[in-house]
């Protein structure tokens, strides 16, 4: 899975945000590591919603036109990562490659549909 990201990174212009979608892709896929350690969901829960605070008030700040279908992306990610750390701490290996599958799809979707929107709209924008 790593080729994809080093690729996306290469076609992106908005270094902070790669850097960033590069972290939750290495945490994404330490929840397949075993034995599970069930720390690695909050730790994803802490630098995903760091990493989406930042972009919505950079969304605020460029008063991007398509925020709201943006915040509600996040919005449906947290409350997955929400009901995924209720999860039995000693989950069956495949669970945890199932729940890691599912992050990685969903972040790969976001970062390659709604995030570059959102990168199109910075680059074009005057305030950068």
């Amino acid at each position: 899975m790593a080729p994809l990201n080093r690729r996306m990174q290469k076609t992106s212009d908005i270094i902070w945000q790669d850097t960033q979608h590069q972290m939750l892709f290495e945490l994404i896929e330490q929840i397949k590591i075993v034995p599970f350690d069930p720390d690695i969901l909050s730790r994803l829960k802490l630098y995903a919603e760091h990493h989406f605070i930042l972009e919505e008030a950079y969304m605020r700040t460029l008063n991007y036109p398509l925020i709201e279908a943006h915040l509600e992306a996040h919005d449906r990610f947290r409350e997955e990562l929400e009901a995924m750390l209720e999860t039995d701490p000693t989950m069956h290996e495949a669970l945890q490659i199932s729940l890691s599958d599912f992050l990685y799809k969903w972040l790969k979707l976001h970062v390659l549909g709604i995030d570059k929107e959102l990168e199109e709209f910075v680059l074009g924008s005057e305030r950068k």
